[in-house]
């Protein structure tokens, strides 16, 4: 077998003729029209966005929305607050049960120092962004990624808002190849926030996507008394033209985040000592690995697991290139090109959906 430090996959480098996952070359495809692969992964996201809409359905039903009850929950009274002479109405959660979906913004790699700074909401709303990471909350269970920042509250989800969720970050889960599971079968409400914060769960903070354009319904403020809403938090309120939610942190205690102490896993640790790395850096990886297996399968003929896992489909088309080609690296490329730039974008989303 060739040694895999003596090339690099994807690299510049690559002859025009293509071997890499990037640039198979010129050769034709194994099939035409849609392949195995691509059959398999359009009923594989026909299945997800089943999956998805059911779970939707549960958490709109299920989120807090008191403004929109005819008269007081036990446990949440309604008050009002003003900033610049405008008028905020707000309701102070202070023994009611409930969940909601939060956001902390200006979290990742801007955490405050205080407990307000200024966030330009005009941008934020103007940004184009495939989804918001936000977590599922509850009284019994407030973890957050990161507790110091502006809280947008989403309560009231609409058609095709919700996109994912999963009992863990959703970066560090995709990291390491274990997001695929919660797409196939999303948890409901309470079973996200069970499974939160437990050794099983990689991260003490769950992760709920929401399609990139959903805007707040609620700024929510974590706090023991009214005069802990900040002018920051006001101003939001006003913009959105939403009211705040104060959670009374006197009654279900402070919410916690990723600097609190806790066990976690040695894959979580590596994943946020390298946090700058992207995510898809695990995609490169395991198709550098399975390139590893296309490989030594020309010297033993033996399908390794990556290959069955991946191109078991092909596995006629994997001995006729070999039958046809002189070495392992005109094989290997004649496989890849016959795979085409189609089939590997779908072999590289199903990969990354840790499947």
């Amino acid at each position: 077998m060739i040694n895999s430090s003596e090339r690099v996959v994807g690299s510049e480098e690559s002859p025009a003729g293509g071997t890499s996952w990037q640039n198979p070359g010129e050769f034709p495809p194994f099939n035409g029209g849609k392949s195995a692969m691509e059959i398999a992964l359009d009923a594989k996201r026909a299945n997800r966005e089943k999956v998805r809409s059911e779970a939707e359905a549960q958490y709109q039903s299920e989120l807090s929305r008191p403004y929109e009850e005819s008269a007081e929950r036990e446990g949440i009274t309604e008050f009002s607050t003003e900033f610049d002479g405008q008028k905020i109405d707000g309701y102070e959660f202070a023994g009611s049960e409930f969940k909601m979906l939060v956001s902390v913004i200006g979290a990742v790699g801007q955490s405050l120092e205080g407990s307000s700074r200024e966030i330009d909401l005009h941008k934020w709303v103007s940004s184009s962004r495939e989804y918001i990471s936000t977590s599922l909350i509850s009284d019994q269970k407030i973890n957050l990624f990161d507790k110091k920042g502006l809280v947008f509250g989403f309560n009231n989800l609409g058609k095709g808002n919700f996109l994912s969720a999963a009992p863990a970050d959703h970066g560090v889960l995709r990291d390491i190849g274990k997001m695929g599971q919660y797409k196939e079968r999303v948890m409901n409400p309470d079973e996200l926030l069970a499974a939160t914060g437990t050794a099983d769960a990689l991260t003490p903070w769950n992760e709920v996507e929401l399609k990139g354009d959903t805007l707040p319904d609620s700024i929510v403020v974590f706090g023991s008394s009214q005069e802990q809403i900040s002018d920051e938090a006001k101003k939001a309120a006003l913009f959105f033209g939403v009211p705040i939610y104060l959670v009374r942190t006197d009654i279900y205690g402070e919410p916690t985040d990723r600097h609190d102490d806790r066990e976690v896993s040695d894959e979580v640790k590596e994943f946020w000592e390298n946090r700058d790395n992207p995510v898809s850096g695990r995609v490169e990886q395991e198709m550098s690995a399975l390139l590893d297996e296309i490989w030594s399968y020309y010297e033993t003929e033996e399908i390794g697991k990556r290959v069955m896992k991946y191109l078991g489909g092909y596995e006629s088309e994997l001995r006729a290139a070999k039958e046809s080609s002189s070495n392992a690296e005109e094989f290997t490329r004649k496989l890849l090109a016959g795979l085409g730039q189609e089939n590997i974008a779908a072999l590289k989303e199903w990969i990354a959906d840790g499947d």
